[in-house]
């Protein structure tokens, strides 16, 4: 049975070291765009972030620069990008992920008001031939429960320390 090729999203993020001059940025954004090409994909967006301070050190290092790059490919162009991070001493760290499409948020409405939202749950109750539990006149407060229970509590503890 032959198999279909499916081009799908990718985002890689990479690490690069702190220290590197703007040359040497542009160098290696160049040769991991390559890759991809090469492998039959499509960079989509390449992003340079600023140096930034990283959660944890990370080979010795507290401070990166963020490259991001969406690119479009088959699976063999992700492995082939892999394979060369994996290869290359010129990044800290990197990832590769598939950005999954996530639909927006519904925006709250803010027009209703929350007793108009809470009318048609009373009126149910209200309507409900489910006997309710004893009224809270019927049961005993928490703060009178709490104290009889605390007597005998009190009285134990001082004959076990006599």
């Amino acid at each position: 049975m032959p198999s279909i090729a499916v081009s799908r999203s990718y985002e890689a993020i990479y690490i690069l070291d702190p220290d590197s001059s703007d040359e040497q940025i542009a160098t290696t954004t160049t040769r991991y765009k390559t890759v991809v090409e090469t492998a039959g994909g499509t960079v989509e967006k390449l992003d340079v972030w600023e140096r930034r301070r990283l959660a944890y050190p990370v080979k010795g290092r507290t401070e990166g620069i963020y490259v991001v790059m969406n690119f479009d490919g088959i699976a063999t162009v992700e492995a082939e990008l892999r394979r060369v991070f994996q290869i290359s001493e010129d990044q800290i760290r990197y990832m590769i992920v598939k950005p999954e499409d996530v639909e927006p948020l519904l925006p709250i409405q803010e027009s209703a008001p929350v007793a108009e939202a809470a009318a048609p749950v009373a009126a149910v109750v209200e309507n409900s031939a489910v006997e309710a539990g004893p009224s809270v006149d019927e049961t005993i407060a928490p703060a009178e429960a709490e104290e009889v229970a605390a007597e005998p509590v009190v009285e134990a503890t001082e004959a076990a320390a006599a």
